[in-house]
């Protein structure tokens, strides 16, 4: 065995993983191991060894007491029940990825070795039914038909490998001095295994799960932290980008900007981040902040699946949420209490309230903002304190839009972005666990309309205006200029022909697929709203709602859901077929059955694009293909307020089109447009 192998291993000076098990099973064929205690956590940390170690033809045969974790026990008895469903896994068709399936679903693959006869079981148990079997003896095989043997005190555990301080000797088959030990190991191990024992039981895996001989053993808090890389929290594996950003954020001293794309899991990143600070830490504040208070009620659902203390909402119903906040970090300064985590709004957090309260007290602070470009506004950039000494800011565009400044002051203060995942990524990527990409692929559909002669002359007429205004600077001329740019940008939101495009789009897809449109968001402005509805009721779109400002983001007392949540509850369910909205659903409200979308009314604003593409790219089950309809003005004048409109129209297109599946052709049929705009 090709392996420098010292005589003795101590885990107070020794890697046993990385020094020693990997190695060793690296270049095995068999592996015989008999132990107090069994988990398949112990796949998971030596899964590169575990992945060479089948790469070579390689069996193991295990002799454990009847001890096991709850999973295990689950997967256990769901192979004898099913053998077929685990030789059918995908697994034996990844072999090149081994390692990392064991690392992500090693309960999974323990089923897995079982069923293609890579692992065999024995469970052993005192005859008198006192105490428990605690041998722990471990012998490997290589292709030379060389042995070596290891006897000790560590259990096949992840905590016994990793965690704990354990030692034990190592022997070797080719050396003389040693070889006696070996084979004495040799022989304890098939005297066990064969049943020629006089205190010990020893049980066929199949006959013990069906007298009910296996016992469940207690959670161990020690494996969930060694694998914590995958699992930080018990059913919440990250994907290995978001054990990137992570490891970004903690090397940048706990400080950073995450650019990540809607529906890439930035909160459970986030989240992952408060949790391993946390535990890292005696005491600890920490302030989580949203830009509106529906996604505070959003943020906090997921927070508990992290962190099982109160959560403080701030401001909340009561009006005495000062002297409640006040009184939370008065108890954390004296060390009554560890940690006080706090969910407010942007506008509060940067509120003189909130703010004299978390200046009175010196403590270690975290502060997360989700949608941290919301915070660089002149009012709200009040809030970015000195308090906070660590800082994680999260947004899929994190650039003001024409605001340098801002901009410059959010990575300043933030520690700059110290990782991105963009939707080119996400959409490109294959997300190992699942086969596909991390959002759905989405088809992009322009149709292209003009101004009607009214509008035309009302256009020009605020472009007058503007011209006239612009260049002056008093603050009533400035103010002008804004209120006419707002103005004429509507006749464009607005423009007329916009009906009958939304109706060709119903008409083409109905009599394409024999059936009205379902699973739908069409974006629009106040003015179109009544209209929109009305023509989705003559195209039969029914039952469908609009989602506004208007409609109640918290619940009222004894509701177990706001009336916003009903209503997208209702639309993932299918109850409602469309949802006709404006403004609100553009940032962190989450629609992932959304399949179709109508863009009526937009901005400028490349975040707004951003924003509400992320509405319907996130993945749901049976989603395939999401479809992007994006209504257009393209003036067909070649003046220079024609060019001015196209411009803006062309931004956008390009923004939906370049990572669209039928890009290609999108862009192409963009081309025939450039030469007006030149």
């Amino acid at each position: 065995m090709d392996v420098n192998i010292k005589f003795k291993y101590d885990s107070d000076q020794d890697d046993l993983v990385n020094d020693f098990y990997i190695p060793v099973l690296s270049h095995s064929e068999e592996y015989l191991r008999m132990s107090g205690f069994f988990s398949s956590s112990s796949l998971a940390i030596s899964a590169q060894g575990i992945a060479d170690f089948i790469r070579n033809n390689g069996k193991m045969k295990l002799l454990c007491s009847s001890i096991l974790p709850e999973d295990d026990i689950e997967i256990i008895e769901e192979y004898h029940k099913n053998p077929e469903k685990f030789i059918e896994t995908s697994f034996i068709n990844d072999i090149d990825n081994l390692e990392d399936i064991f690392i992500k679903n090693h309960v999974e693959a323990l089923g897995w070795m079982l069923a293609n006869d890579l692992l065999e079981i024995k469970i052993a148990i005192p005859i008198d039914r006192k105490g428990i079997f605690h041998s722990k003896i471990g012998i490997l095989r290589d292709e030379d038909d060389n042995l070596i043997s290891f006897s000790g005190s560590d259990n096949e555990t992840a905590s016994g490998w990793v965690n704990n301080i354990e030692e034990f000797k190592v022997f070797r088959s080719w050396d003389e001095s040693e070889k006696k030990f070996v084979e004495s190991d040799y022989d304890d191990f098939y005297k066990y295994w064969n049943g020629n024992t006089l205190k010990t039981d020893i049980i066929d895996l199949p006959i013990a799960i069906k007298k009910k001989l296996i016992q469940l053993a207690p959670p161990s808090k020690d494996d969930l932290a060694i694998l914590d890389k995958n699992e930080i929290i018990p059913g919440i594996k990250l994907r290995k980008y978001q054990n990137n950003a992570i490891d970004s954020w903690f090397e940048n001293d706990c400080c950073g900007i995450f650019e990540m794309a809607t529906g890439t899991g930035k909160t459970y990143t986030a989240l992952s981040c408060f949790k391993k600070l946390l535990d890292s830490k005696d005491k600890l504040f920490t302030v989580i902040a949203c830009p509106q208070s529906h996604l505070v009620d959003q943020w906090a659902k997921d927070l508990k699946k992290f962190y099982n203390g109160e959560i403080l909402i701030v401001p909340g119903k009561n009006s005495d949420w000062q002297s409640k906040l006040r009184r939370a970090l008065k108890n954390l300064f004296m060390g009554i209490t560890d940690k006080v985590v706090v969910m407010t709004t942007h506008k509060s957090l940067s509120s003189d309230k909130f703010i004299s309260v978390i200046k009175k007290f010196n403590l270690d602070s975290l502060l997360i903002v989700d949608e941290v470009h919301g915070i660089g506004s002149e009012k709200q950039q009040l809030a970015l304190i000195e308090n906070y000494n660590y800082r994680l800011g999260l947004s899929a565009t994190p650039k003001r839009w024409f605001d340098d400044e801002g901009t410059q002051l959010l990575y300043d203060y933030f520690g700059g972005v110290v990782f991105s995942f963009d939707i080119e990524r996400a959409l490109r990527e294959i997300n190992p666990d699942t086969g596909k990409t991390y959002l759905t692929p989405y088809i992009y559909k322009p149709i292209i309309v003009d101004l009607n002669d009214e509008e035309y002359e009302q256009y020009y007429e605020y472009s007058l205006k503007i011209a006239q205004s612009f260049g002056s600077n008093k603050k009533e001329d400035l103010d002008r200029v804004s209120l006419y740019s707002n103005l004429r940008q509507r006749i464009v939101n607005n423009a007329e022909a916009k009906y009958d495009a939304l109706n060709t789009i119903l008409d083409d897809f109905k009599s394409k697929n024999e059936s009205e449109m379902d699973k739908l968001i069409v974006f629009c402005s106040d003015k179109q709203i009544d209209k929109v509805q009305k023509i989705l009721i003559e195209n039969k779109i029914v039952p469908q709602t609009r989602f506004t400002s208007h409609k109640r983001a918290s619940k009222k007392k004894g509701e177990k859901y706001s009336e916003r949540e009903i209503i997208l509850k209702n639309f993932s369910d299918g109850v409602y077929k469309a949802l006709v909205a404006i403004k609100c659903l553009d940032e962190g409200v989450d629609v992932p059955s959304a399949e179709n979308a109508i863009i009526m009314s937009s901005t400028s604003n490349p975040r707004e694009h951003v924003q509400r593409r992320g509405r319907i790219l996130r993945n749901s089950p049976g989603k395939e293909i999401a479809v992007i309809y994006d209504i257009l003005v393209f003036p067909e004048e070649n003046t220079d307020a024609g060019k001015k409109i196209l411009r803006k129209e062309i931004d956008r297109y390009k923004e939906f089109a370049t990572n669209a599946s039928n890009s290609h052709e999108c862009l192409k049929l963009l081309r025939e447009y450039y030469y007006m705009v030149v």
